[in-house]
C-alpha cells in the first residue's frame, strides 16, 4: 500500500478534553511570529487540519497543537480546532506541557518544577509543570490579560432569552446563567445545552454584525454556561462550553475559566488572588485565580491549574485511493 502523508501525534486528555500534538511529519511554515506561521498554515495547509481532527481519524471535539519556533519565547504554538483556528486554548496548552515533559524537552522528571515561556498567536504565556514521584503533578499557566467587554447583554435564540456578558479569555465567550437558559450542567443535558448554546451564539454574534453590542467588534467563538455555587472549600464555578451544534468543551475550559474570572470580579463576586474551582460536567475541576495586571485597572491576568493524561502515540498515514482523503464531520 502506498503511502502518500503521515504524520506523527501524541494525544492526551485534560479533564477529559482531547489534546493531540504534532510531533512530524509537518511542512516547514513562513513568518516572523506564530501568529503569521497560523496564517500560513491555515492558508497553504488548512487540509492537514482536517486530516489530523475530521473523522475518521478524529472527531468535531479534537483539538490540535502544532509547534514551531519563536523569537520571543522557549516555544511557539497554535492551535486547531475542528472547524477553525483558536487563538488560545488553556486544555491544549495544559495538555502540551504534559507532552513536552513526556518527551524530555522540559527537564528531568526528578525536577520539582519546571518553567516556560510559550507564544501562541493571542501573545506569550508563561507555563509551569510541577512534579511529584517522577510524574506531573499539575500544569499552571498564567494567561493572556482577560477583560469583559460588554455586559447585560438580551439575546433572544432558542426558545429563552437571556442576559449574557461578553468577555475576552484568550478567546471570546458570551457568558449565560445556565439556570437563566434552562440549561442542565448534567452529561444528561449536553444535547439541549449544544442545540440552546449555538441558537443563542448565532444570534448574539448577528447582534455584534449588526453593531448593536457596545464594545464588541468580534464575533463570540463560545456560549459558556455557569453557576456559581461554594462549598466548604469555597467557590465553585460549575461550567459548560458550548462551541457549536455539536461541539460541547469537556474540561471545565482554560481560557472560558479566564473569561469567567474576568466577569466575576468585575461584578465583585470574587477578589484578586481568591482562588476559585471551574468544575466541568464530568466534576473535574480547574483551580483559576485573577491576578492583577500592572498598569491596567480593566483587565485580570488569570492563572489556572489544571492537569492533562497521556493517551497514545500515534502516526496518521493517508494511503492512495482513501475516499476522504480530507476527513469529514457530520453536524
Amino acid at each position: 500500500m502506498a503511502i502518500r502523508r503521515w504524520i506523527s501525534t501524541i494525544d492526551s486528555h485534560t479533564a477529559g478534553h482531547p489534546t493531540r500534538v504534532v510531533t512530524g511529519g509537518m511542512p516547514p511554515l513562513h513568518g516572523d511570529t506564530v501568529a503569521a506561521r497560523c496564517d500560513d498554515f491555515r492558508a497553504r495547509f488548512d487540509a492537514l487540519r482536517t486530516f489530523l481532527l475530521h473523522e475518521p481519524r478524529g472527531h468535531a471535539a479534537m483539538v490540535g497543537v502544532v509547534m514551531t519556533e519563536s523569537r520571543r519565547a522557549d516555544f511557539g504554538a497554535f492551535f486547531l480546532g475542528s472547524y477553525k483556528y483558536l487563538e488560545m486554548c488553556g486544555h491544549a496548552t495544559i495538555g502540551l506541557a504534559v507532552t513536552l515533559d513526556h518527551m524530555g524537552q522540559i527537564g528531568a522528571s526528578d525536577v520539582p518544577e519546571s518553567s516556560f515561556t510559550l507564544e501562541v498567536p493571542a501573545g506569550i504565556i508563561t507555563v509551569h509543570v510541577r512534579r511529584a514521584g517522577g510524574a506531573v503533578a499539575a500544569v499552571t499557566f498564567e494567561n493572556v490579560p482577560a477583560h469583559v467587554a460588554s455586559s447585560g447583554v438580551t439575546v433572544e435564540a432558542g426558545g429563552v432569552s437571556v442576559s449574557a456578558d461578553v468577555v475576552w479569555g484568550g478567546n471570546w465567550y458570551g457568558l449565560v446563567e445556565a439556570r437563566s437558559a434552562g440549561v442542565e450542567l448534567t452529561p444528561a443535558g449536553v444535547s439541549h445545552a449544544m442545540a440552546t448554546g449555538s441558537a443563542l451564539k448565532a444570534r448574539l454574534n448577528a447582534m455584534i454584525s449588526a453593531g448593536e453590542v457596545p464594545g464588541v467588534v468580534r464575533p463570540v467563538d463560545s456560549i459558556l454556561f455557569h453557576d456559581t455555587q461554594t462549598d466548604a472549600g469555597g467557590v465553585i464555578s460549575r461550567q459548560l462550553v458550548v462551541l457549536e451544534s455539536n461541539k460541547f468543551d469537556r474540561s471545565p475550559c482554560g481560557t472560558g475559566s479566564s473569561a469567567r474570572l474576568a466577569q466575576m470580579v468585575a461584578r465583585g463576586e470574587i477578589g484578586l488572588g481568591q482562588p476559585i474551582r471551574t468544575r466541568n460536567i464530568l466534576d473535574v475541576d480547574f483551580t483559576a485565580t485573577a491576578k492583577a495586571v500592572e498598569g491596567r485597572t480593566d483587565a485580570i491576568e488569570p492563572h489556572i491549574v489544571g492537569l492533562a493524561h497521556i493517551t497514545g502515540e500515534h502516526r496518521f498515514v493517508l494511503s492512495d485511493g482513501d475516499p476522504l482523503p480530507d476527513g469529514f464531520l457530520c453536524r
